[in-house]
């Protein structure tokens, strides 16, 4: 009697989860007569006879429990079914079996490009949630740009408010200060304030006609009070003066007389006044010469 270790192979063909596909198993098979006594007894043709059938009825019992497309993992499982020696009948031990399972071709092909399809299908997806996620991004780097424009804005809205608002409140104080002065009186602190804010000269001229409380020969004097007090010279004074007399001709400008009007003070008036502030400035300069 062979008590030899014998290496066969065989092919099945085992059906799957679907029933519409099948597997291709290709097995390893190692084998040997451990049992001789009942070997002769039952007297088997050969071993073959004794595992086949064993080897199809488990690997067609194992097979139907997966889907085609998961043949590696039916393959794994079913090698690990037979890892050990199992005794068969006709006294022949099953010593090691190894399963290769594949899909039958045609199948195999249907994978193939269903795989495929699936990829590039992650792909277009993967693709798509980039563009959204960007296009996310975008929207929310857009938006907060957009808040940070607003608010820009509306900060420099207010700064520019206040610095109006400031500028109306010191335009306010300042004629205040020349309308209590004039009030009373007292030109020498407008005089002062006028020699660093000439400016104001036109606006003083004005408020003083609106008053009434001056006339023409006083504001001459306000102005002569400036070169007295060496506030100014020729050259500052010829600025001033070109002030003063485009507010005086505008206060003299027969055009602006109407039937209703109260008569305004003759030319004459205002030419003197001008005069003498040159005359005075002249003195003034000479005497910064001699010095």
């Amino acid at each position: 009697m062979d008590v030899a270790v014998h290496h066969n192979s065989c092919r099945f063909d085992l059906p799957t989860a679907e029933g519409v596909f099948t597997f291709t198993a290709d097995v390893d098979v190692t084998w040997r007569v451990a049992d001789p006594e009942k070997a002769v007894k039952d007297r088997p043709d050969t071993g073959e006879q004794v595992y086949r059938p064993y080897l199809e009825r488990q690997l067609r019992r194992l097979s139907r429990e997966y889907q085609v497309e998961h043949f590696a993992i039916a393959e794994r499982e079913i090698n690990d079914h037979f890892d050990k020696p199992i005794e068969l009948g006709c006294g022949i031990t099953l010593l090691n079996s190894s399963v290769k399972l594949s899909p039958e071709s045609g199948t195999h092909a249907y994978l193939q490009e269903a795989t495929f399809d699936y990829r590039k299908a992650q792909r277009r997806e993967a693709e798509h949630g980039a563009r959204i996620h960007t296009a996310h991004l975008q929207s929310s780097e857009n938006e907060t740009q957009h808040g940070l424009q607003l608010q820009t804005s509306h900060h420099t809205y207010e700064l520019t408010k206040l610095s109006q608002q400031r500028s109306l409140e010191l335009e306010q104080q300042r004629m205040t200060f020349y309308a209590d002065a004039i009030q009373r009186g007292d030109l020498n602190p407008v005089a002062h304030r006028l020699s660093s804010n000439r400016s104001d000269v036109n606006e003083v001229i004005g408020l003083m006609m609106q008053q009434k409380q001056v006339d023409f020969d006083a504001a001459h004097a306000m102005l002569k009070a400036l070169l007295n007090q060496n506030l100014v010279n020729k050259r500052d004074v010829q600025d001033i003066l070109a002030h003063v007399s485009a507010a005086v001709a505008d206060q003299v400008n027969p055009a602006s007389v109407g039937a209703n009007s109260v008569a305004l003070p003759k030319p004459e008036l205002v030419v003197s006044p001008m005069a003498a502030l040159v005359q005075n400035a002249d003195v003034l300069d000479r005497s910064d010469d001699d010095d």
